[in-house]
C-alpha cells in the first residue's frame, strides 16, 4: 500500500503496510462546504455510511462563513431549498433570513437527522492508495492521527486538497499566464438601519502559497475602510473568497468551447447555470474563443446551462475518488461559471446519490447504473432546472429600471437582481437571418455571434461588406466591420483603424453589466488582422499624453451599477489591448521583438504609466491586475527575443 502525501506543494509518496483502520465507511466526504454538506447528506439519505470532515471549527463554506447568503445565478431545486425556507422563517433582528449562523444551524440538523458523522478540526494528510484505488485518508485533528478506510471518496475541499496529492495533471488560473481572477472579502454593513452586503473584488493572489494568501487576506481587511462610506461595518466574513483554483484532467472535460458550440457529453452528472462569470478587468490576454464572445460579440452576462458531465469529476488514471465543487475537469472559464452556490449545492446533492449507489453496489463511481442516477436525483429535484434554456439574457434588471422609474425612485446600487424565475429570462437564438437586423443598434451582440458561428462564412462575409460600404449610418458601418474583423476578413481593417484613430466613444448596451467599450474592440481586432502600418496608432495609446483626451475623464461604463471603480475603465482597456495587439503584429510579421522588448521594459520601468490608471495600492485589485499585466508582457517579449512568426 501506498501512502501519498504533500511535502512543499510536491507529490511524495511512502509504502506503508496495511493499516489498522480507526474508522470505516461507505461514503467519505472531504470538506463541509456548499458541495460537501448536501454530497455528505444526500448519500447518507441513500443508505451510506457517511463520514464527513471538515478542516475548520465551522461548516457551510461560503454561503455560511463566507457570508454569501445571496444567490447569483444557479438553478433552483434540490434539499437546499429546505434550508433556505427555514433560515428566512426565523425571526432574527436585521437577518432577512440570510445570517450566516442561521444558514450553518440548518445545515447541522439536517447532517444530524440524516446520520452523518461530521468531525471538524481534522485535516487530512495522506491518502492511502492500493493499486491506483484511493481507500482511505490519514488526518490529524490536533492532537493524533486518525485513519478512515472509504467505498468512495469525496473531495469537497473546493481548491483540490485531495487531488494535489495524487499524480493527476492539474493546471492553475488563466491559461496564459497562470494567474488567478481577484478573490473577494464580504462585508457586511448597516445603512439606515438595514444589514447590507458588498462583496468587491479585491486583490489577486496564489491561495496556494500560504504566505501570499496571508498577506493579500491581510491587506484586504486592511483596505476594507475604502469600500465603506458613512455607514458602520458588521463584519468581514470568516472565510476569504477565492473564485477559481486548480483543475485538474478527468476521465472527461467540460469546456466553453463545448457549452457555446452546443456540444453535450453522453452521461450528465447535473445542469448548471450562469454566465461566465469572469471577475477583473484584464480581458486583452484571454483565449481567442472568450474574447470573441466576451469582448468582441459584448455577451459576457449572456446566461447559459451548461451540462456538467459524470467523467468530469472523476480524475483520470484514479479509482475510489471523485471531487465536488468548483475544482472539477474543466477550463478557466467553465470554473469561473460552474462555481455559485445554487450549483454548488445540487452538484454536491448529485454526487453524493451516485457515490452512494457506486458504494453500496460495490463498484467504482463511473460505473453506476445511470438510468437509475437520473431517475434519483431527478425526484429529488436537484439535477437542474433549466436545462430547457440554453442561452438568454436576464431581463431582471430591466424589469427593476422599470419598476424604479415608474416610481420615481433612483435605483439601488446594492441590487442584485429578482428572485430567480425562468420567467425574467429571454431565450436567445444565434440565427443570422433572424438577428442580422441588430447590427443597426447599439447592442448588436446576438448578430455578431450569429455571423462568425454560421457555417457560410464566404456568403456572411460578402453581406456584411456589402452593408458596411453601403450603409450612411456610422453605428451600422462601424458593427458591421467589426463582425467582419472578427472573421478574420481584412476588408474590415480601414474602418477599424477610424474607430481607433477617432477614439470613437461608445459602450455597446445589450448587458447590465460588463459592456465592452467599441475603441477597444477595434484594438484588439487590429492585433489580429492588423499590420506593422498600424503600430503607430497603438503605440499612440500608450503616451504620456493619451490619459489627457476627455473621454478617459467622463465617459463611464453605461450599465446598472459600476463595480471597476478602482480605476480607469476606459484607458484600462485601450491600454491592455494596444499593448497585446502590438504583441501579436510583432510575432505574426516576424519583426524584431527585442525591439519591442526594449520598448516595452521604458515603459513600464517606473509606475508612471499604472498610475494612469488607478490609484489603487499594493494588494488592492486594481493595482495587482495591471502590475501583473506588465509582468507577463515583459515575459512574452523576453521570451521571443529572435523574430518569429505565427
Amino acid at each position: 500500500m501506498i501512502l501519498s502525501m504533500l511535502e512543499d506543494g510536491l507529490v511524495v509518496k511512502k509504502n506503508c503496510e496495511i493499516p489498522m483502520f480507526d474508522y470505516s465507511c461507505n461514503v467519505l466526504c472531504v470538506g463541509a462546504g456548499s458541495a460537501g454538506c448536501y454530497a455528505a447528506d444526500s448519500a447518507a439519505r441513500e443508505g451510506a455510511k457517511v463520514f464527513l470532515l471538515e478542516l475548520g471549527e465551522n461548516i457551510g463554506g461560503m454561503h455560511v462563513c463566507g457570508n454569501v447568503t445571496k444567490y447569483y445565478y444557479g438553478a433552483r431545486g434540490g434539499n437546499h431549498e429546505e434550508d433556505d425556507q427555514k433560515s428566512k422563517d426565523d425571526t432574527v433582528f436585521l437577518t432577512n433570513g440570510r445570517h450566516w449562523e442561521q444558514r450553518q444551524l440548518h445545515i447541522t440538523e439536517r447532517l444530524l437527522k440524516s446520520g452523518v458523522t461530521l468531525l471538524c478540526r481534522h485535516s487530512v494528510i495522506g491518502l492511502y492508495f492500493d493499486g491506483n484505488r484511493v481507500v482511505g485518508i490519514l488526518a490529524f485533528d490536533g492532537t493524533r492521527e486518525i485513519s478512515i478506510r472509504a467505498d468512495i471518496t469525496i473531495d469537497a475541499t473546493s481548491d483540490g486538497h485531495l487531488i494535489r496529492m495524487t499524480d493527476v495533471k492539474k493546471r492553475y488560473g488563466r491559461p496564459s499566464d497562470g494567474s488567478f481572477v481577484p478573490f473577494g472579502v464580504f462585508l457586511c454593513y448597516t445603512k439606515n438601519g438595514a444589514l447590507y452586503s458588498q462583496n468587491n473584488d479585491s486583490g489577486i493572489m496564489n491561495h496556494y502559497s500560504e504566505k501570499d494568501f496571508s498577506r493579500n487576506t491581510i491587506l484586504a481587511h486592511a483596505n476594507a475602510y475604502r469600500m465603506i462610506e458613512n455607514e458602520e461595518l458588521v463584519s468581514c466574513a470568516l472565510y476569504t473568497g477565492v473564485r477559481e483554483g486548480l483543475t485538474y484532467e478527468g476521465e472527461d472535460s467540460v469546456l466553453y468551447e463545448n457549452v457555446l458550440f452546443h456540444k453535450l457529453p453522453q452521461r450528465i452528472l447535473f445542469w448548471a447555470y450562469s454566465d461566465l462569470d469572469r471577475h477583473g478587468s484584464l480581458r486583452a490576454t484571454e483565449e481567442n474563443l472568450f474574447q470573441n464572445w466576451w469582448v468582441i460579440s459584448n455577451l459576457s452576462t449572456v446566461t447559459m446551462s451548461i451540462p456538467v458531465s459524470m467523467g468530469s469529476v472523476v480524475p483520470k488514471g484514479v479509482k475510489g475518488l471523485v471531487t465536488a465543487g468548483r475544482c472539477f475537469s474543466c477550463d478557466t472559464y467553465i470554473q469561473s461559471a460552474v462555481r455559485m452556490n445554487r450549483d454548488m449545492f445540487r452538484m454536491g446533492e448529485c454526487i453524493g446519490t451516485a457515490a452512494a449507489m457506486a458504494a453500496l453496489s460495490d463498484m467504482d463511481f463511473s460505473d453506476v447504473d445511470y438510468e437509475s442516477y437520473l431517475k434519483r436525483v431527478k425526484e429529488r429535484g436537484c439535477f437542474g432546472k433549466y436545462s430547457d434554456i440554453e442561452f438568454s439574457f436576464d431581463n431582471s434588471y430591466k424589469m427593476y429600471l422599470d419598476k424604479m422609474a415608474s416610481m420615481g425612485r433612483i435605483p439601488d446600487p446594492q441590487y442584485e437582481g429578482l428572485p430567480l424565475d425562468a420567467s425574467i429570462y429571454e431565450p436567445i437564438e444565434f440565427d443570422v437571418n433572424k438577428k442580422f437586423q441588430l447590427l443597426k443598434t447599439d447592442a448588436p451582440g446576438v448578430a455578431i455571434w450569429s455571423c462568425y458561428v454560421n457555417p457560410n462564412k464566404e456568403i456572411i462575409k460578402r453581406r456584411l461588406y456589402r452593408e458596411m460600404r453601403n450603409t450612411e449610418e456610422p453605428l451600422y458601418r462601424y458593427n458591421c466591420a467589426i463582425t467582419l474583423g472578427l472573421l478574420e476578413d481584412k476588408r474590415a481593417l480601414p474602418i477599424l483603424r477610424d474607430i481607433v484613430r477617432s477614439r470613437d466613444c461608445f459602450f455597446f448596451t445589450d448587458n447590465r453589466r460588463s459592456n465592452q467599450f467599441r475603441s477597444a474592440v477595434a484594438v484588439c481586432l487590429l492585433g489580429r488582422i492588423g499590420s506593422a502600418e498600424d503600430l503607430p496608432i497603438l503605440f499612440e495609446l500608450l503616451s504620456d499624453q493619451e490619459i489627457n483626451r476627455q473621454m478617459y475623464h467622463t465617459l463611464k461604463p453605461n450599465y446598472l451599477y459600476h463595480k471597476v471603480a478602482d480605476r480607469n475603465f476606459v484607458y484600462f482597456a485601450m491600454l491592455t489591448h494596444a499593448c497585446m495587439a502590438i504583441y501579436k503584429i510583432y510575432r505574426r510579421q516576424g519583426l524584431c521583438m527585442e525591439e519591442l522588448h526594449r520598448r516595452f521594459e521604458d515603459l513600464f520601468r517606473d509606475d508612471r504609466l499604472l498610475r494612469l490608471v488607478t490609484d489603487a495600492t499594493s494588494g488592492e485589485a486594481a493595482y495587482e491586475e495591471l502590475d501583473g499585466f506588465f509582468k507577463y508582457v515583459l515575459k512574452i517579449t523576453g521570451s521571443q527575443l529572435c523574430p518569429s512568426s505565427e
